[in-house]
């Protein structure tokens, strides 16, 4: 019996640390998915196979099957994608993916505490940036860095990916806050709701991630959106109103920070403009393609005297900004030649070069919009297959929340889960790519708990260790 519920213990404590482990950086998260998948397999065996709804699932084994047989039709079939074996690798988040969902369908996992567990992580998080920001040096002497600007970055050293780990967790944990203080009243959860709101927002923009912070103004108020509670609404409206009016108040104070968001307002990406680019045909650049030469370096441009402003009109050079929008041209355009099934796990990296003798066209890892970045690799056919559970497990949670039933989890739970899907899967947010190990990571933790959480809908619990949550 003993032996029985090690794994078990083992699965607790690596589910509870996993958040840590995006700190820790790729290679620490990968190991722990492997230890959560390992020790899910031994405690649960079969059980993990038993679910129910078959129909959500089964779509989740097709996506996964689709990047396989995308990924090898362009590796021994066209002859490309170099990153074939990775389509193989990427199995290992359909496995973590129903592992989680058994932890939660089995209510091995408290959610409320794992919430709560998080909320003091990015609580931690965020004020280290703001010790960094106030003394120069972060509680373990890490000092901001400079790159066209100064940037506070916390434990995450020279990444600039703070801000996307604050506004990642904290959109899971921000709504924590009542299951933490529930004993406290109105006034004391207005106060806690507004300073957390404040400190994140303060880290945020300090980190210099500029679409995370953007995004978590967008869950306050789509959480103002999706409340049910009408009187309640006011406490949650005060709190993102007062938070985003003192926070851009002290924003415009600093103009490195100010700048910034101007620029990045300047650079957002117009679709009118996209698409009249994607429409263009350039004949006469097409002695150039798969020569590894780039627009602006074909020769018989390059001697035109004040480039690009003499070129002719068909050239139409659009200013670079943020390069979002000439990203997106580019991914579209890669999109368009391959549009059912795409070209196969990060195809992007691999086929832009293909693009750079056009204008408004460049070449990087990935297409920095989740959405583009599935249409280039798995095509229409993959994008669409993902988005159906995502939206039918959305739909059926906030489904449950609204309900006056009796339910498994507290209100607080269902309602934070709908907005981490709705913010996390956001079209328009520019991002890295789907499939890293950090996106995924988190994208496969939030479907399995959501799937978990809509799967014990009218279910008999599988284990007797029932913890109440």
């Amino acid at each position: 019996m003993i032996l029985n519920i090690i794994p078990l213990k083992i699965l607790q404590i690596l589910f509870y640390l996993f958040p840590i482990t995006f700190i820790f950086g790729n290679f620490v998260t990968n190991i722990f998915i492997l230890l959560i998948s390992l020790s899910g397999i031994i405690f649960y065996r079969s059980k993990i196979f038993k679910n129910n709804d078959k129909f959500i699932t089964l779509l989740f084994i097709i996506f996964f099957l689709l990047i396989l047989i995308s990924s090898y039709l362009n590796h021994f079939i066209l002859k490309e994608n170099p990153d074939v074996l990775k389509s193989i690798l990427y199995l290992r988040y359909f496995i973590f993916l129903i592992v989680v969902r058994t932890v939660i369908l089995n209510r091995h996992i408290n959610l409320s505490k794992f919430f709560i567990s998080i909320l003091f992580i990015v609580f931690f998080v965020a004020v280290d940036i703001l010790i960094q920001f106030l003394f120069g040096k972060n509680i373990i002497g890490l000092e901001p860095i400079y790159l066209k600007g100064e940037f506070y970055t916390g434990f995450f050293k020279e990444e600039l990916i703070a801000g996307g780990f604050i506004m990642m967790f904290s959109t899971l944990s921000f709504f924590s806050i009542p299951l933490l203080f529930k004993n406290q009243s109105k006034i004391i959860l207005l106060i806690i709701f507004t300073f957390l709101a404040l400190i994140i927002l303060a880290s945020l923009l300090l980190a210099g991630n500029r679409m995370p912070t953007i995004l978590f103004i967008t869950f306050l108020v789509t959480s103002v959106i999706l409340y049910k509670q009408k009187r309640k609404k006011l406490y949650i409206i005060f709190t993102t109103i007062f938070s985003i009016f003192l926070i851009c108040i002290v924003a415009l104070k600093f103009d490195n920070i100010k700048n910034r968001y101007i620029s990045f307002y300047a650079g957002l990406p117009n679709p009118l403009t996209i698409f009249q680019e994607i429409k263009k045909d350039y004949p006469k650049l097409e002695k150039y393609k798969n020569t590894g030469v780039q627009f602006h370096s074909i020769e018989e441009f390059e001697i035109k005297k004040n480039y690009p402003n003499n070129l002719p009109p068909e050239y139409n050079i659009l200013p670079f900004y943020t390069g979002h929008r000439i990203i997106f041209i580019t991914s579209i355009d890669l999109f368009l030649e391959k549009p059912f099934i795409g070209g196969g796990i990060k195809s992007f990296r691999n086929y832009c070069e293909e693009k750079i003798h056009l204008p408004n066209r460049v070449c990087e890892s990935h297409p920095h919009n989740f959405f583009l970045d599935l249409l280039n690799d798995v095509g229409i056919l993959g994008l669409l297959i993902i988005l159906i559970p995502i939206v039918k497990l959305f739909y059926s949670n906030y489904s449950e929340y609204l309900s006056q039933n009796k339910k498994q989890f507290s209100d607080w739970i269902y309602f934070t889960i709908c907005l981490v899907i709705f913010i996390h899967f956001f079209p328009i947010k520019s991002s890295g790519s789907f499939f890293s190990t950090y996106n995924s990571a988190f994208t496969f933790l939030i479907l399995g708990i959501s799937l978990g959480i809509h799967e014990t809908k009218n279910s008999q619990i599988l284990s007797k260790e029932i913890i109440n949550s």
